[in-house]
């Protein structure tokens, strides 16, 4: 009867000290998030941003990874205004990102054309620092950055040249 007691209490034990050193092991090992991946071709997505800005954004393709939106031969749109590019990389959350490769803008009031911007579709806002040409009301505008506020309407370039037609 002893024995089985002891035999007991020393299974009770180690048992114990078994799943305690167990937990420990789970602590110290990497945990691995699962990414979600995704594509699909000739897609429309809507985005809305403050003040009733309302964003669609099209490609002919579109990649997806962990929250963030890759759109091949990209065009965001609002009602009055219009973006174009090879590649737009977009946060889902955020709605920020930037546009590359023959990125135009083009609105009633003015067309810009640069190689690569960063937009914020929430603000409505678009920047960058690479060159930059702007056409508006009769006058041509060359500069090195640029920022452009959709709504209202606010254009600022950096060593701006200025050519009247």
């Amino acid at each position: 009867m002893f024995r089985t007691v002891l035999m007991s209490l020393f299974l009770t034990i180690a048992s114990v000290m078994l799943n305690s050193y167990v937990r420990s092991a789970y602590k110290h090992m990497p945990t691995f998030k699962q990414e979600e991946e995704s594509t699909a071709q000739d897609v429309m997505i809507k985005a809305y941003g403050k003040a009733g800005l309302e964003w669609t954004l099209r490609g002919k393709h579109l990649y997806t990874k962990n929250g963030d939106v890759l759109l091949i031969s990209a065009l965001l749109q609002t009602e009055k205004e219009k973006i174009t590019a090879d590649r737009a990389f977009i946060n889902r959350d955020t709605l920020e990102g930037y546009v590359e490769g023959n990125v135009e803008i083009k609105s009633e009031n003015f067309y810009a054309k640069t190689d690569r911007a960063n937009i914020n579709l929430k603000e409505g806002k678009v920047w960058g620092n690479t060159n930059v040409f702007l056409k508006e009301e009769g006058k041509e505008t060359y500069g090195e950055s640029f920022t452009l506020e959709l709504r209202p309407l606010k254009i600022i370039i950096k060593k701006a040249k200025v050519r009247l037609e």
